[in-house]
């Protein structure tokens, strides 16, 4: 085995250790694990995650085996997290979309975090640096829903002493990732060197 193959081969092991004895370790990821196949087979897994790895193999020109070994080694890393489905939220019934703004108790950001996060209507909760402590989107069927939402859920929290509503009128653009067309060129150029 060559020496990088093995200090991956230790990444996983450490991070499947970290995981099951719940106990804090730090692992330095190589470089090499975002060289330009990987950025590659995350480009492609960002396009379509059902993608057969037969297929990405023919697309990229390596094996199969290859492509399924470095994806458990992106996964064990964490820099792949889940394989996972995009949806039409409208089309689900889901059309109503807003931002809420939220201030809170100093202080209290772990434990109005954590109670936030159980409410299934917020599909992302961001802690921010500037207007708001918090910042949480959120989707509903019904503008009665939204306002159930924002209502009996977020408001009953104690700890919230301001929020703000921001409904949106029309989504443009709506993207999980960052396209990796310049980290793969980059890439590329740095191995090409």
């Amino acid at each position: 085995m060559v020496v990088s193959e093995v200090l991956e081969l230790l990444i996983i092991r450490a991070r499947i250790v970290n995981k099951s004895n719940d106990c804090t370790l730090f692992v330095i990821l190589p470089s090499e694990l975002l060289d330009e196949v990987n950025l590659r087979i995350l480009d492609i897994l960002s396009r379509d995650a059902s993608r057969p790895f037969v297929d990405i193999a023919k697309e990229l020109e390596i094996s199969d085996a290859t492509v399924h070994i470095r994806v458990k080694r992106l996964l064990a890393a964490g820099i792949l997290r889940k394989f996972t489905i995009a949806t039409d939220n409208v089309l689900l019934g889901y059309d109503h979309l807003a931002f809420i703004g939220i201030n809170i108790n100093e202080g209290s950001a772990d434990e109005v975090i954590a109670t936030l996060s159980q409410i299934d209507e917020i599909l992302e909760l961001h802690e921010m640096y500037g207007q708001f402590d918090l910042l949480l989107k959120i989707r509903a069927k019904s503008l009665e829903e939204m306002r159930d939402i924002v209502a009996n859920k977020i408001g009953r929290i104690p700890q919230i002493t301001e929020a703000e509503l921001m409904t949106v009128l029309k989504t443009i653009k709506e993207e999980q990732m960052i396209p990796l067309k310049k980290d793969i060129a980059d890439a590329a150029s740095a191995d090409a060197t």
